[in-house]
């Protein structure tokens, strides 16, 4: 190779880095710049601009009017008492909008945990209520929806007792409950899911309030036929049997019943069981055309007074006698069911996938409530989990 020829290239290669980190710097300038500037954007929406609303009530007046009762925290965190405000109007959006013009701030419902649906509502169709908080993108679809024994108004204004303010209250409440599983979760997206689906039935936890305690209570799952409410729920007990029913017990299942009658003190004849594995299976069955449900516990004895539960005949005893209650406590749970035509447990569902030829939405409530059910309970006992 030729030395000019050689220098030639070289001179070229010096060109091609010259031009490389000049395009290096000019991008290392631009990023520099870019981290200077503000960010910025079109939708911003001010926490200071808005009233944020953790709970919402809703009712149905007598006129046929819907009423909103809202729940705000405190603008101040120095300030306890929070916003509760009420307006009717024609329709739910129509409420919301007149709330905005008794508030300095824009109502927010971005942050929204508790949706609480009044009894007359309730008893009414209720799809058309949610439905507008359902289609709302700005609406949090995963807040808890619950029902009370009153109007959601009346529940809203009481005063709560409560380490926690009355905005976030029921929230903690629903979820509390639904640890202990004495009720079941119910999110705004599952009910209107549920509403649109003619093959299983609405269920919603049931509060009251307590003027003893100055506080709110989760007492059971009420029971929907259609989009109805049946005016019938399902207490702690029921509840519990129910999350059992549809596999939906993350945590420890507790169960307390009468064991015996004539032991002293009056504690001492009821014993506790704790399962930590619990699982149904629920299956369709033809000639005749019926339910088989199949349960199977595994737990431990949590509590019982009298104690001495060591031996392989008295745990089989006590098995034997928990497969029994259990067993009768899941037919009286079908036989509610059945009464109030309330098919919460989606046998409707199974009938319209599995077994087509016995599907008729129409007549499908009254087929339910005739359907035979044949209930089988397997439970072992691990261990006592007392001292002997």
């Amino acid at each position: 190779m030729h030395v000019e020829e050689y220098m030639m290239r070289l001179q070229a290669i010096d060109i091609d880095l010259a031009f490389k980190g000049w395009e290096i710097i000019e991008k290392i300038y631009f990023d520099f710049i870019m981290c200077l500037s503000p960010d910025s954007c079109w939708d911003q929406n001010l926490l200071k601009d808005v009233q944020l609303i953790y709970t919402v009530g809703y009712d149905v007046l007598k006129d046929g009017s819907e009423e909103t009762t809202s729940v705000a925290p405190p603008v101040d965190e120095m300030v306890e008492t929070v916003n509760v405000l009420s307006t009717n109007n024609k329709t739910v959006r129509d409420s919301r909008y007149h709330l905005d013009t008794i508030v300095a701030e824009h109502i927010d419902f971005s942050k929204l945990q508790v949706v609480v649906l009044g009894k007359d509502l309730a008893e009414d169709k209720i799809y058309p209520y949610i439905d507008v908080i359902y289609r709302d993108p700005r609406h949090h679809l995963n807040a808890r929806l619950a029902m009370t024994d009153t109007s959601a108004k009346e529940l809203l204004n009481q005063p709560i007792d409560s380490q926690k303010n009355k905005s976030e209250y029921y929230a903690g409440l629903l979820e509390s409950s639904e640890i202990i599983n004495v009720i079941p979760k119910m999110t705004l997206q599952h009910a209107c899911t549920i509403l649109l689906d003619p093959g299983i039935d609405l269920f919603i936890p049931l509060l009251v309030y307590r003027d003893e305690l100055k506080r709110a209570e989760a007492i059971g799952t009420s029971l929907f036929s259609k989009d109805k409410y049946t005016g019938t729920f399902l207490n702690h007990d029921q509840s519990t049997i129910f999350n059992v029913l549809r596999n939906k017990t993350d945590r420890v299942v507790r169960m307390t019943r009468k064991y015996s009658e004539d032991k002293e003190p009056e504690v001492s004849n009821y014993m506790t069981m704790e399962f930590k594995n619990t699982k149904t299976s629920l299956k369709l069955l033809k000639d005749p055309f019926r339910i088989s449900v199949k349960i199977k516990l595994k737990g431990a004895v949590a509590e019982y007074g009298p104690d001495h539960l060591v031996g392989t005949k008295k745990l089989d005893s006590i098995e034997s006698w928990w497969e029994k209650t259990l067993k009768k406590d899941t037919e009286d749970l079908f036989t509610i069911l059945k009464e109030n035509q309330s098919d919460i447990l989606g046998i409707g569902r199974m009938t319209a996938a599995l077994m087509p030829d016995e599907w008729d939405e129409k007549e499908w409530h009254e087929k339910f409530s005739q359907l035979p059910v044949e209930v089988e309970v397997d439970m072992s006992i691990s261990s006592t989990g007392i001292i002997d």
